[in-house]
């Protein structure tokens, strides 16, 4: 990601579900350890739809939407960190270090949040009642095709810009990896 370069676009741009579309409330599954004993939570927060283009989008022979489960990775307050490691944070924004957090800024009716990568979970796709709406070749940009939307509970307030979604990708994979092989890759260009 480049210096300056928008973090986040409107996500009324697209209509139909992306990775790297941020939703204001969506429900939140947790799971720890409190006093020694497992704990699980549920409630509603902001977080950042995770699965792939190819995922949300598969369809059968038939045309039908394959899709059954929707990955996130909740959205946590910056504020809510102690000021070094709010500010290392932020220093970081748009760098590859941590590979385990995502610095997402600002973000409309959310107020500044980042990532964990270290943090996700899966919804089934029928929380959202999701279906398939026909969408033009002028509206898709591309071909006229069937795409994912949200019948329900659709809160989307902003989207990933293209650099952000390339940055999560690469984080992604050295994160899940250990393997910075991504890392020689771009050193190996810059020189």
């Amino acid at each position: 990601m480049t210096a300056g370069s928008p973090a986040l676009v409107e996500a009324t741009c697209k209509p139909w579900l992306c990775q790297g579309d941020i939703f204001e409330s969506v429900l939140l599954v947790r799971a720890g350890v409190t006093q020694g004993m497992a704990a699980q939570a549920m409630a509603r927060g902001p977080a950042l739809l995770i699965s792939h283009g190819c995922a949300i989008d598969k369809k059968s022979g038939s045309g039908l939407s394959k899709l059954e489960y929707l990955s996130f990775l909740p959205i946590q307050d910056v504020k809510k960190l102690d000021p070094g490691r709010a500010g290392n944070l932020r220093a970081s924004a748009g760098e590859m270090r941590p590979y385990e957090a995502l610095y997402l800024g600002d973000i409309p009716k959310v107020g500044e949040g980042y990532a964990m990568l270290t943090q996700p979970y899966t919804l089934p796709a029928t929380l959202l009642r999701t279906e398939l709406m026909t969408f033009s070749a002028e509206q898709t940009g591309d071909v006229e095709d069937r795409r994912i939307v949200a019948g329900i509970g659709d809160t989307r307030v902003a989207h990933l810009s293209e650099a952000m979604i390339e940055l999560f990708w690469h984080k992604w994979a050295v994160q899940w990896t250990r393997n910075d092989f991504i890392l020689e890759d771009e050193d190996a260009s810059e020189n």
